[in-house]
């Protein structure tokens, strides 16, 4: 039995910029979902890819064969975010009896999946119905209930699971708030910028001087980890998200997630349990002035490092993977009886 988690192929930003380039010149469909399922090229390291390796590499811990597919076989995560030293093999290499991890925005080449196959949907803007997803060796997961609720309407009649995020503790481990830089807040640019130099303003303008905007872009997962020792808090600024790894990420390293819920994609922010959500600047701004409280920021931290140990690799994950391995044991050895069976009988 082996598990193969489809990722797609990292690239230098150039070669993606090009690519990218010609598809909107040309604007030919084929040509788009050409590059789309059989190049797969990305230039940087999504959350949901991260997400995967991680399960990939539980699974492995769990004593079953797993390994990472890609168009072209190669590590090319290496440098960027290989970080789980995890076997690659070609797509087109997988075997029959293979049960393949499909990522949402690839679910189409599940059809041509010859055994088991899992549509795995982390976005909501890539769930789509283009696969036969009423197939009985086909199964979705997702990792949220809102997700489980776009999916559920997607695919109506059809059992969605939701599988838990896997939080690596280890790449980024719990640093309490006073041993952080005070004042120090992250927010990703990319995610809404918008919304976070609103914020910003909003703050200054109720009097707010202990926070120090810093915005983060561009680091590899092993460089985002080093600065995730740094701050006291992050700014949850993004409209919709798939995994929402970095607020996860930062409650599982002791920072204080304040902002967007993201749709409710960031299912592990309960308002002044785990995080400070605020849907809005100004309700931000409100929040951020509320946390230069050491009291409330140290009692934020506290609960929402608990929460979220839940999802450590050690724990939910690996209960989780040894059920799934246990299932597709279970109906491999059916399976194989039935197929004995029916050769008995012919014979």
């Amino acid at each position: 039995m082996r598990f193969v988690f489809l990722v797609p192929d990292l690239y230098p930003k150039s070669f993606v910029s090009k690519i990218n380039t010609v598809l909107k010149i040309t604007r030919l469909k084929p040509l788009s979902d050409f590059v789309r399922l059989r190049v797969m090229p990305v230039d940087q390291v999504f959350g949901g890819t991260l997400n995967i390796m991680r399960h990939c590499a539980v699974a492995r811990s769990c004593g079953v064969e797993a390994v990472l597919a890609t168009i072209r076989g190669k590590d090319t995560y290496a440098k960027n975010g290989g970080l789980y030293d995890l076997p690659i093999i070609r797509w087109a290499d997988r075997k029959p009896e293979d049960i393949c991890i499909v990522p949402d925005l690839w679910t189409e080449l599940i059809d041509e999946v010859k055994g088991p196959a899992i549509a795995y949907q982390q976005v909501p803007i890539h769930t789509r119905n283009n696969f036969n997803y009423n197939s009985d060796r086909v199964s979705i997961w997702t990792d949220s209930p809102y997700m489980e609720a776009i999916c559920a309407a997607a695919y109506p009649n059809k059992a969605v699971e939701i599988v838990p995020n896997i939080i690596d503790n280890k790449l980024f481990p719990f640093i309490p708030q006073a041993q952080r830089e005070a004042g120090l807040l992250f927010a990703f640019p990319r995610k809404g910028r918008e919304f976070i130099a609103a914020t910003q303003a909003h703050y200054q303008a109720l009097g707010g001087n202990y926070w120090k905007f810093e915005l983060v872009d561009g680091l590899t997962i092993q460089e985002l980890a080093k600065q995730f020792q740094r701050p006291q808090a992050f700014l949850a600024s993004a409209d919709m998200e798939g995994c929402a790894l970095p607020p996860q990420e930062s409650m599982a390293s002791g920072i204080i997630v304040v902002g967007k819920t993201a749709k409710g994609a960031n299912f592990c922010m309960e308002h002044r349990q785990t995080a400070m959500a605020a849907e809005t600047p100004e309700a931000a701004a409100h929040h951020l002035i509320e946390l230069e409280d050491a009291a409330l920021r140290e009692s934020l931290s506290c609960n929402a490092y608990q929460y979220i140990s839940q999802y450590f690799p050690d724990r939910g994950p690996k209960q989780f993977w040894q059920q799934i391995i246990a299932q597709y044991a279970r109906s491999q050895s059916t399976t194989t009886t039935e197929k004995c069976i029916q050769e008995a009988l012919l014979n």
